[in-house]
């Protein structure tokens, strides 16, 4: 896993911020997919319940396996374990990242119980500072690093990939 260099382009849906982490100078050069930590409940969503209680049928392209450790790009690193239910419990291991250049907002869309937060930039298509996402802060143990309030869409935030 690891936070983008470049800023999250929020205006370009799921598909865009996906791309962030496919051309993204941090990513490594493995070879490897790596999809956006990122939820707007109708493309992609970890939860439909709090933590996923009924299981990862309530999964919808999300982008964590169940039951599997994830580390930082330095393959050493471990951010934390995922529940049998695809999410991680808190607090992590390690956090996401430690230093992000410009900001410690990343960008999710989620809630801090991994369910589907409705400020999500109109489904990743708008970056007018009217509208709001939630954001999250990436160096953070806690549930704040999915969740830690809402900004405008047109700040600056990263975003979280996850190796697939």
């Amino acid at each position: 896993m690891f936070a983008t260099a470049a800023n999250a382009t929020v205006n370009a849906g799921i598909a865009g911020l996906d791309t962030n982490c496919s051309s993204d100078t941090r990513k490594p050069s493995n070879g490897r997919t790596f999809k956006a930590l990122v939820s707007d409940g109708t493309n992609r969503r970890a939860c439909t319940n709090a933590n996923c209680s009924t299981g990862t049928g309530e999964h919808l392209d999300w982008v964590l396996k169940p039951s599997k450790e994830y580390r930082r790009i330095d393959g050493t690193t471990v951010i934390g374990t995922t529940t049998a239910n695809g999410v991680f419990s808190f607090p992590l291991t390690n956090v996401f990242q430690t230093t992000i250049t410009g900001t410690n907002s990343i960008v999710t869309g989620l809630n801090t119980n991994w369910t589907s937060n409705a400020n999500d930039c109109a489904d990743w298509t708008t970056n007018a500072g009217g509208t709001s996402t939630s954001f999250a802060v990436h160096d953070d143990l806690t549930s704040a690093s999915l969740s830690a309030g809402t900004q405008a869409c047109n700040n600056v935030s990263k975003v979280v990939c996850v190796e697939q």
